[in-house]
């Protein structure tokens, strides 16, 4: 263990993989459906949520329990000297509020970072503070890096339905959107903390296109990494992956999947970047 551990929440998408390589600590968002709480990559299968999802309209999304807070903090405490928890956006979520409220139940001191945004934009600053805390940096260092990973990334999803957004309430420029004309297809992102639209495109395989323009327009193929997102729907996520890879050629590109706790708000079949330029997350 090394000696400032590093937290984030499931919200995040990670891949398990990656996470246990870089010892990142998860903690599980919650997850209600049908007024019973589910704890997000533990007990809800992944296609019982989608089909959950697509059954009933009673399913919604909560800040990770205090005891699961509590029960990853108490583990790490037990070889660290320090914590540093970084989640996601508090504009969309209770997660932070929640994590400083446990903190103080700690024998050691905790750092609780809002990522002010979601999804592998998060959890690339999740990465990078647990690779130099694995490299030995100090509490100070490993801050000033996630701040600038912040500053460094982007996050677009494309959202095949409204359906699942107009249910869900929590973009506020939805309604316009389905009043103006229901042909268009949201592109999501994060704007100071806030999902919400950023464009509207005429046709669902146009929005997935325009995702590709979205990041040659912020980035340069250098020390890129980006990840390709999706909710249920790998094939195309592979596709999709593979059109990515012939225009960022030196680019280092994996497929993850939307967390559920995201996913409750687009449903099955959206697809996304997330893109960080800076260190080498390998």
């Amino acid at each position: 263990m090394n000696l400032i551990a590093i937290v984030t929440d499931s919200s995040a998408g990670v891949p398990q993989e990656i996470a246990q390589k870089l010892n990142l600590n998860i903690v599980p968002v919650g997850v209600q459906i049908n007024n019973k709480i589910y704890r997000e990559g533990i007990d809800l299968p992944v296609d019982d949520f989608y089909e959950q999802l697509d059954k009933t309209g009673n399913v919604s999304t909560s800040q990770p329990a205090p005891g699961d807070f509590l029960n990853v903090y108490r583990k790490v405490a037990e070889k660290a000297k320090e914590i540093i928890s970084i989640h996601v956006t508090s504009l969309g979520s209770g997660t932070v509020n929640v994590a400083n409220l446990i903190k103080r139940q700690i024998s050691i001191p905790v750092s609780v970072i809002d990522s002010k945004t979601a999804s592998m934009a998060q959890g690339f600053m999740a990465l990078a503070a647990a690779k130099a805390a694995q490299a030995g940096k100090t509490r100070e260092e490993i801050l000033s890096i996630v701040e600038n990973v912040r500053k460094q990334t982007a996050i677009f999803v494309a959202v095949p339905t409204l359906k699942y957004l107009a249910r869900s309430g929590r973009v506020s420029s939805v309604k316009n959107l389905i009043a103006s004309a229901l042909s268009l297809k949201p592109i999501l992102g994060v704007n100071n903390g806030l999902v919400d639209v950023i464009e509207k495109v005429r046709s669902y395989p146009k929005a997935v296109q325009r995702l590709i323009t979205l990041i040659e327009e912020r980035f340069e193929d250098i020390n890129l990494n980006i990840a390709v997102l999706h909710t249920n729907a790998p094939v195309k996520a592979e596709e999709f992956r593979v059109k990515i890879e012939k225009r960022f050629k030196n680019a280092r590109i994996f497929v993850t999947e939307i967390s559920a706790s995201l996913a409750v708000h687009g449903g099955q079949g959206m697809l996304g970047v997330a893109a960080y330029s800076g260190l080498d997350l390998d």
